[in-house]
């Protein structure tokens, strides 16, 4: 709902309200059989999701003078969000292949969530301009959460920023230079915290001789946290060359969070694993930039637009009493970390032992052996991004092609972990058999114990010989040649507990989106009284171009969250196509 009153010439009044609702039920079934759930199970859960966002703004733009101009904003909104989750688990089925809550060999497993937020906000902004080539803008809002205590519950935040547009200051005409602009600006922006992150409360737990159980939580809650804090600085250039046939944008940015709500180890004597604070400051610095060309420019038109991104990241502390050092943020068998010094999101987890020279050392079985202090094995976050996008238009047919990279950054692939331990890759083909390489071994006297010799010719009469010999490329402890014959399947196993050997390039280069486009002539349009009506036919995530990591697709090792660089067991990526039409009125 939405209502929009001119009160007068320049000021205006707007009313906006909307919600943004829905449910949504989900069944899992777990078959009769299956690994690691040999009885089944079957679930049933309910999302209902609710939010609401209520405005009203004040607006006021005025040319004061030929010189100044004027432009007022001033308003508040109201939010309200309610998510609720139930969920109903059968964790044992007791006859295979019927999927009904009744069909339970165990008591329900039954879990209820329920979240509810609100908060207040008002804001401002104004700007005021001169001569239409220098402005100052200044904005301003307040914010008061639900989920803050009392005495931080209200949090302010500014921002400021100005630009220069030269072109328009000197008077520039020129088919060179068409427009140049300078911009900076500084920006302080708050968040709250999740819902119920203050007050320490009971859990229910499987009934105890049919009495529910209550115990505490794992993390011991915070009655004082504060909201988080982000500042941040930047300076731009804008410029447009050669009758707009070259376009540039160029921005350089440092920002700095602080205050952030983290859950910190503690020692489980307290009766928690984990409490909640706000700590951390994590520096990030980079810079964006964009460059269009128009290399054709007729009755056919050619435009290429460019776009990269680098950002550099460090975590500068986590306490302020410099108690802690390191802080996990997610866990798979790899571990996301936030480690003073270093880049945030760095890889955690066991790496294989190296002599002086880097070459991997292996054990008495020939197996390679695990460093015994965990290591740092890179971080999730690129070097670089970055797309180029082709629009070839003629005649209200239009072409659109967006390729798009990112290369740098490391992921742990749990697919591959899995895989080659399960001997379920074709990565674990070679030297499981002599047509895939395999080398030909015994063990003397049929023992196991004794470890594999290599055959050389003839094997000794009564002994059983097997072509699945691999040999591993390391050193021994002495640094000589690894000479030991492993079994293939024990081969491929080892990896499973060596982190490193499950981290991949992230790299990745993807022809992202084709868009082929038509524009209905106007003259069609004029009995209709449209302003425009376009049909495209549309494809996104059509094709790996090039990637690093095998067997997935890197970027489903990434979402939203704090958790990203971890991939464990994922759907593969999906291709899409669709039809749009856009009709304007």
């Amino acid at each position: 709902m939405a209502l929009n009153y001119k009160i007068t010439d320049g000021l205006d009044f707007n009313f906006r309200s909307g919600t943004d609702y829905y449910n949504d039920r989900r069944k899992i079934r777990i078959a009769y059989g299956t690994n690691g759930t040999p009885f089944g199970s079957y679930t049933e859960s309910a999302f209902t999701v609710s939010e609401n966002n209520t405005d009203a703004t004040l607006n006021f733009n005025k040319q004061l003078n030929e010189d100044f101009s004027l432009e007022l904003l001033g308003g508040g909104n109201i939010r309200r969000q309610y998510i609720e989750q139930n969920d109903q688990s059968a964790p044992k089925l007791a006859i295979a292949g019927l999927y009904n809550l009744k069909n339970s060999r165990d008591p329900l497993v039954s879990s209820n969530n329920l979240s509810r937020l609100k908060s207040y906000s008002v804001y401002a902004s104004g700007q005021i301009g001169f001569r239409n080539y220098l402005f100052a803008n200044i904005t301003a809002r307040n914010d008061w959460s639900s989920t803050l205590p009392a005495q931080n519950r209200s949090y302010f935040y500014p921002s400021f920023n100005g630009s220069f547009v030269a072109t328009e200051a000197f008077d520039i005409k020129s088919e060179v230079l068409n427009y140049l602009k300078i911009r900076s600006g500084w920006s302080k922006v708050g968040k709250d915290a999740d819902p119920y992150r203050l007050i320490n409360t009971y859990v229910f737990s499987a009934p105890f001789y049919g009495n529910p159980q209550l115990t505490t939580g794992s993390i011991d809650l915070n009655p004082n946290l504060k909201p988080e804090t982000t500042t941040s600085t930047e300076l731009g250039l804008e410029a447009v060359f050669f009758n707009k046939r070259l376009r540039f944008d160029l921005s350089a940015y440092n920002t700095n969070s602080y205050n952030q709500i983290l859950a910190a180890d503690v020692s489980q004597s307290t009766g928690f694993s984990s409490k909640l604070l706000n700590a951390g400051k994590i520096n990030n610095k980079g810079i964006e930039a964009q460059l269009g060309i128009t290399p054709v420019k007729k009755a056919f038109t050619w435009d290429v637009d460019f776009n990269f991104a680098a950002n550099r990241s460090r975590v500068i502390e986590l306490d302020a009493e410099k108690l802690l050092t390191n802080y996990v943020v997610a866990t798979n068998s790899a571990q996301v970390i936030a480690t003073v010094g270093q880049p945030y999101g760095s890889l955690f987890g066991t790496a294989f032992l190296r002599d002086g020279n880097g070459n991997i050392i292996v054990n008495a079985t020939g197996a390679p052996a695990t460093n015994p202090t965990k290591q740092v094995l890179g971080k999730y976050t690129p070097d670089w991004i970055g797309g180029v996008y082709n629009t070839f238009s003629y005649k209200g047919i239009s072409l659109g092609v967006l390729v798009d990279a990112s290369f740098g950054g490391s992921i742990y692939n749990g697919t591959y972990a899995t895989g080659t331990y399960t001997g379920v890759l074709a990565s674990t083909l070679p030297g499981r058999a002599a047509e895939y390489g395999g080398i030909s071994y015994y063990y003397p006297g049929n023992d196991k114990a004794n470890g594999t010799v290599r055959v050389n010719g003839t094997a000794p009469t009564g002994v059983t010989v097997y072509d699945d010999g691999i040999i591993f490329d390391g050193v021994t402890a002495d640094g000589k040649r690894n000479e030991k014959i492993l079994p293939a399947q024990q081969y491929y196993k080892t990896f499973r507990n060596i982190d490193e050997a499950n981290i991949f390039d992230a790299s990745y280069v993807k022809l992202r989106e084709v868009k082929l486009s038509y524009n209905l002539p106007a003259k069609w349009l004029r009995p209709l009284s449209l302003q425009g009506v376009s049909v495209s036919l549309v494809g996104r995530n059509l094709w790996i171009i090039h990637r690093n990591t095998v067997d997935i697709d890197p970027e489903v090792a990434f979402n939203t969250g704090n958790g990203q660089g971890l991939e464990s067991l994922s759907n593969p990526s999906t291709r899409s196509y669709g039809i749009n039409l856009n009709v304007k009125f």
